[in-house]
């Protein structure tokens, strides 16, 4: 038989545990978004597409480079030093390699599963993000076939930016599918 203290004793920590428990679920559920979250977050996703066809229509597709890039180039520039993968972005050697090190930040922080960079040429890029966190539900709600350039593609094309290139980014619309996106990305001599 066991002493009535051990018993007690045991009997009193497994409470305890259990109380601890309940309370880190607890505290978990808090942390949790709320379910409404990525609904309410499909009219982000509606004002960028919105931003983004009144854009191509005002300046053209070229316009990323002197006006879009820049913004998102400033601020990966405020997060150098906080990863290796950053880092890497931001030292890169070719338009390629920035993107495809963007496409690893991606991944790692999992944002995008199975993000992949197909090259067609030197200056012809498929950006391939067939998984990606921030599309369910927002791509069904917005319907799929509405126009606009993938925000993560955005990026990816924007961190090609890090390396000198004479050439003007030009994106085609990203077509979109439920999990995922697909973006046409060339890169075209500057026009004199």
């Amino acid at each position: 038989m066991v002493s009535e203290i051990f018993f007690y004793l045991i009997l009193t920590a497994l409470i305890i545990i259990s109380i601890v428990f309940i309370l880190f679920v607890i505290y978990v559920l808090k942390m949790m978004p709320h379910p409404l979250m990525m609904k309410v977050l499909s009219t982000l996703h509606a004002t960028l597409f919105g931003y983004e066809t009144a854009l191509i229509e005002l300046i053209g597709p070229r316009g990323y480079k002197s006006h879009v890039f820049p913004k998102i180039i400033e601020t990966i520039k405020q997060l150098k030093g906080e990863n290796e993968l950053i880092d890497a972005v931001v030292n890169a050697s070719t338009p390629k390699e920035a993107m495809e090190k963007w496409i690893d930040v991606l991944t790692l922080t999992r944002i995008a599963k199975d993000a992949h960079l197909v090259e067609i040429n030197e200056d012809h890029f498929v950006i391939n993000i067939p998984h990606c966190s921030m599309c369910d539900p927002i791509h069904e709600i917005m319907g799929l076939d509405a126009k606009g350039i993938c925000p993560m593609a955005m990026i990816i094309a924007a961190a090609s930016s890090f390396v000198y290139n004479d050439k003007n980014p030009v994106i085609d619309y990203s077509k979109i599918n439920p999990l995922g996106t697909s973006t046409v990305l060339k890169f075209e001599k500057q026009e004199q």
